[in-house]
């Protein structure tokens, strides 16, 4: 963390009207951080939290000028804007340089490009994939593979005794809401080689198409029926060394059925020259419809050594902002060294968990002592 900052604002949050950077004021305010000040591109169609003070200038992550000016007064500066492939490197060059940390929603680590600011980070924090997922999803695992294992400086070290081969199970999903840049996010990981979908981490290395797509499942604590895409992402496979699993099954689970329709008709990537901002558009459209008439729901599912978590909340904008602001308040409260963190790789996820757990977004979180399938949601609460 930069401890020298004296900037008037504690946190400004970029892209402050949309529904993420709505959650992420939401719950800094009700932590009780301040002063907050919020950056949009145009007058909000409805008014900010109260609290949240608004940058009297229009601010676009295109516009290096007004960014620089607004980051310059802030503490910590967080982006709720995407999709990252759009957004890139822009907010956190902006804010490095003026001085502030960063906290991002988006996973930047995975554009093509180097990020341009890596020599400020000697002296900066930034930490990135402070969402959903990326972020809480890759967090969570952590609790059950930690419990237990000794611990130094907030980071569990397995400890020397025989091998047994462990294999860890998430799914995360449900009936959300993508807004056009999330869905564009998902999007480009499915249009993108490699072998993500369908792939599985096993004995050390990406397994392709060993895992096949689960359309009409029950799940446990997933209501109804629901489609579980194998979806093995750059934070699963970090999960998988951080603690040295064997195998990981990571599934991104779709409840509603126009969502699934338009997922089975790219379910082996686009096809020729359909741009993925099309197809974006149809699965944003796609979960809305859904949504008629129905409350959205997010759950996380973990399950590890005879060992499972669930985590439960209203939607993946609300918890994707209220992450991002625990990354931010601790960055500020200078909890975090100096360079680039991803969220999933924070140290003592079980304290960093609870204190989520806390807010309005979340609906419950607990620890099992068995299998998911075998135990109601009632026992054993975090």
């Amino acid at each position: 963390m930069n401890r020298g900052r004296t900037a008037p604002v504690a946190v400004g949050v970029v892209g402050a009207a949309g529904a993420v950077g709505r959650a992420v004021l939401e719950e800094l305010l009700r932590l009780g951080v301040g002063p907050v000040r919020a950056a949009v591109r145009r007058p909000p169609g409805q008014a900010l939290p109260s609290g949240a003070h608004l940058w009297p200038d229009p601010v676009d992550v295109a516009d290096a000028r007004a960014l620089a000016a607004f980051c310059a007064e802030c503490r910590v500066v967080v982006n709720a804007t995407g999709p990252v492939r759009t957004v890139g490197h822009r907010v956190a060059s902006a804010a490095l340089a003026s001085g502030a940390d960063l906290v991002d929603v988006n996973d930047t680590a995975e554009l093509p490009e180097p990020a341009p600011y890596a020599r400020l980070l000697r002296w900066r924090t930034a930490v990135i994939g402070a969402g959903l997922m990326p972020g809480l999803a890759g967090l969570l695992p952590g609790v059950p593979a930690a419990d237990g294992m000794p611990v130094t400086d907030g980071v569990p070290h397995r400890p020397h005794r025989p091998h047994r081969p462990r294999t860890l199970t998430v799914r995360v999903g449900g009936l959300p809401h993508f807004p056009p840049a999330a869905a564009r996010d998902f999007m480009d990981r499915l249009a993108r080689p490699g072998g993500e979908v369908t792939a599985v981490w096993r004995g050390g290395r990406r397994v392709a198409g060993a895992l096949g797509v689960e359309r009409g499942v029950r799940l446990p604590y997933f209501p109804g029926e629901v489609t579980a895409i194998p979806y093995l992402t750059e934070e699963a496979v970090g999960v998988a060394r951080r603690f040295g699993l064997d195998e990981v099954r990571w599934y991104t689970v779709f409840g509603g059925e126009h969502t699934r329709a338009v997922l089975d008709r790219y379910r082996a990537g686009l096809p020729p020259g359909r741009p993925v901002d099309e197809a974006a558009d149809e699965l944003s459209r796609a979960t809305l419809t859904d949504l008629a008439g129905r409350a959205p729901y997010q759950i996380v599912t973990c399950e590890l050594d005879g060992r499972a978590l669930v985590l439960t909340g209203t939607d993946s904008s609300a918890l994707t902002g209220t992450t991002a602001a625990h990354a931010a308040l601790a960055v500020l409260n200078g909890e975090l060294p100096a360079g680039q963190l991803h969220f999933a790789d924070l140290p003592d996820p079980a304290r960093l968990a609870r204190r989520i757990a806390e807010a309005p977004a979340v609906t419950g979180l607990r620890l099992l002592d068995g299998p998911l399938a075998e135990l109601p949601l009632e026992e054993g609460i975090l």
